[in-house]
């Protein structure tokens, strides 16, 4: 007798209870599968800090010396647009010092425009 078979001859009652049977037993495989991916990942990552304990008791490296950027030269001609670019410029350099441990990677303002918002 295939499964048709038997549902047809059925009630609503039955066919409720097998829909029901089969509901659980299908969360209860998804369940215990993700149960054992659980499992295998806490294992992985128990395995992969046991890797690392040993690099952990290794002296740390000194810190690069800081250093100071240079100071960015003005023409006395400059308009206010040259002293913001010039202001922006000494500020992009110190972000710059501080992400890189004070080492002030080389750079260079190619282009300065002014946005349409909050022009004072």
């Amino acid at each position: 007798m295939n499964t048709v078979t038997l549902l047809s001859a059925m009630n609503l009652g039955e066919r409720f209870a097998y829909a029901g049977r089969m509901t659980l037993i299908g969360m209860a495989t998804i369940f215990v599968a993700l149960s054992i991916l659980w499992a295998a990942l806490a294992l992985f990552r128990r395995a992969l800090e046991r890797g690392k304990a040993p690099a952990e008791n290794k002296p740390a490296a000194p810190a690069p010396k800081a250093v100071a950027p240079a100071p960015v030269a003005v023409p006395k001609a400059a308009s206010a647009d040259g002293e913001l670019v010039a202001a922006i410029t000494a500020a992009v350099s110190l972000m710059l010092a501080e992400e890189n441990g004070g080492v002030v990677p080389n750079f260079r303002v190619v282009s300065f425009r002014r946005s349409r918002g909050n022009n004072k």
